[in-house]
């Protein structure tokens, strides 16, 4: 339930530093658009006769712009069973910068690169900031120097990635199958294959970050027939029996729900499953039980005195608690199907309609946040290394990973419940990360999963709100202004618009920065159109912007 980002000047997210693209002239190989109007096409150079050592191990690496026919440009710098052998798609490093090649002799040479991030085989993305060294040896071959040994993967620029690299959303499952978990993973923008390769990353699983707080309706064995065959919008797909072996014929409906969401990228409105040699174990999407991919009402919901309303037409969003966040002087306020919680300074409060507000804490060290189900994350002063869950009286911490100095800024939890988004601050800069929120069989959270980070942000961050399942957006002031950066959990990043006035708190929908909302600090409620941030008309100075979960 909030926020999609509207990349109208997305950059790529593959350096460790939001606002500093990598840039600059492209000096490999050149572009060819004549096999399709909107694919850009990369031609490699080959090995040029009487080419030294070096050249041949900076050809290799060039030629990963050209993945056409299994990357059989860069395939020619091989020589006999490395040719066969290399598999280009074991990942992909993204470097910043040229690599430096040193030769060890005649028959050895080392590539040592800058990765900013890596993508590994199912197209998940890990940032870096870190030197890789690649190893290569090497033979004459009637009298011209080719590579007999080759580190599986490729290298790719910042820019190359960008053009040949597409995201695409897969989706997992909360451990009570209610609501979808999304998570983006990358693939080659033209690779024919496209349909099965994301039915088989499905399959592998979820990344380690993400793992502990999802499930999954595929089998850990289970594997494709052939090629998903597409027609129109409806994909088929058959799998080999492991499917309903390890988790019976009743997996098939949901994972044909998981696979729908996730190919629905690439145009499929339906997936059917059927199983080999097996008559009758079939399922449908179009037939599956509908899951909560964490829509919300987009309208604003605002502190209007002492009237808590949406912004727009239409019935209220929620039952009016205005009344009491009034009273209790509230400056935020997220709400739930199960409740909110309301801060007042370092005061957290539950409030529930037509209930006198109950005390959290005394000591809320940042604003908390609150899952659907009751369950409040708030961290207390005095304890910077730990969370306290709360509901109905119960408390129990969750130590927060280990993080040196920084200071905790600002967290949200996604609507799945199943993601935590944490920013931190320390110096001029502010740590970004989103880690997985474990749970046990009564939905308690119990502790915090490994971080996954996102690039940092210039300035010091006091807010970051939810833009979309899988992005965030981070309010941070760098010197006397207010900045507002959007980040794709594992995608892209987009350095927005300066609001041009002081900006208070922050407050996303579901669909991206159309439906981003920051709160001024004369309490004006601004609007991102375009690229310039408007006030609301014909509306009086608002205390708070509810976040809804």
């Amino acid at each position: 339930m909030k926020r999609i980002l509207a990349a109208a000047a997305a950059v790529l997210v593959l350096s460790g530093c939001v606002a500093i693209p990598d840039s600059g002239p492209v000096t490999e190989g050149h572009v060819d658009a004549g096999e399709q109007a909107d694919d850009l096409i990369f031609l490699a150079q080959e090995p040029q006769p009487g080419a030294t050592q070096e050249e041949i191990v900076r050809g290799f690496l060039s030629a990963a712009i050209s993945p056409g026919d299994d990357f059989a440009i860069a395939r020619e710098y091989l020589a006999g069973e490395a040719a066969e052998q290399w598999d280009p798609g074991a990942g992909v490093l993204v470097r910043s910068g040229q690599p430096e090649v040193s030769l060890g002799g005649e028959t050895t040479a080392t590539a040592v690169t800058t990765a900013v991030s890596e993508l590994d085989g199912s197209g998940a993305l890990q940032l870096l900031d870190a030197d890789r060294m690649l190893e290569f040896r090497l033979l004459q071959v009637a009298g011209e120097w080719r590579i007999s040994q080759a580190p599986d993967g490729i290298v790719l620029s910042s820019f190359h990635f960008a053009q040949l690299f597409r995201p695409h959303t897969l989706h997992w499952l909360t451990p009570d199958g209610t609501r979808t978990v999304p998570e983006v993973r990358w693939f080659e923008r033209t690779a024919t294959t496209l349909p099965g390769r994301m039915v088989d990353a499905l399959l592998a699983g979820p990344s380690s970050w993400i793992a502990p707080a999802v499930t999954t309706a595929g089998a850990p064995d289970a594997r494709t027939i052939g090629e998903p065959v597409v027609s129109g919008t409806i994909v088929t797909v058959t799998l080999d029996f492991a499917q309903v072996e390890q988790l019976g014929s009743g997996s098939l409906e949901p994972l044909s729900t998981q696979l729908a969401l996730s190919l629905r990228s690439i145009g499929a409105r339906e997936v059917r499953i059927q199983v080999e040699g097996l008559d009758g174990f079939t399922a449908s999407s179009a037939s599956a039980q509908p899951v909560d991919d964490g829509d919300v009402d987009q309208r604003p919901l605002v502190l209007d005195g002492t009237s808590l309303r949406s912004i727009g037409g239409g019935a209220a969003a929620i039952e009016d608690v205005g009344p009491a966040l009034s009273a209790i002087g509230a400056t935020s306020y997220t709400v739930g199907a199960a409740g909110g919680v309301a801060t007042t300074g370092s005061t957290a409060a539950w409030l529930e309609p037509g209930a006198a507000p109950v005390v959290i804490s005394t000591g809320s060290a940042i604003v908390p946040t609150v899952d659907d189900t009751g369950w409040v994350l708030l961290q207390e002063q005095g304890t910077p290394q730990a969370l306290v869950a709360w509901r109905d009286g119960e408390r129990s911490a969750l130590p927060l990973p280990p993080g040196g100095t920084a200071r905790l800024a600002a967290m949200e939890l996604s609507r799945d419940g199943a993601r935590l988004a944490v920013t931190t601050v320390e110096g001029s800069e502010s740590e970004v990360w989103v880690a997985a929120v474990m749970r046990d069989a009564s939905g308690r959270p119990v502790s915090l999963g490994e971080p996954y980070r996102l690039p940092r942000v210039d300035g010091a961050a006091t807010d970051i709100t939810w833009v979309s399942s899988t992005e965030v957006a981070v309010l941070a002031a760098n010197g006397d202004e207010s900045q507002i950066v959007m980040l794709a959990v594992g995608g892209a990043a987009e350095q927005l618009p300066a609001p041009g006035e002081a900006v208070r708190a922050i407050v996303g929908g579901s669909e991206g920065a159309s439906t981003l909302r920051a709160l001024g600090a004369d309490g004006s409620l601004l609007s991102l159109r375009g690229r310039v941030w408007t006030a609301a008309t014909g509306l009086a100075p608002i205390t708070l912007i509810a976040t809804q979960q």
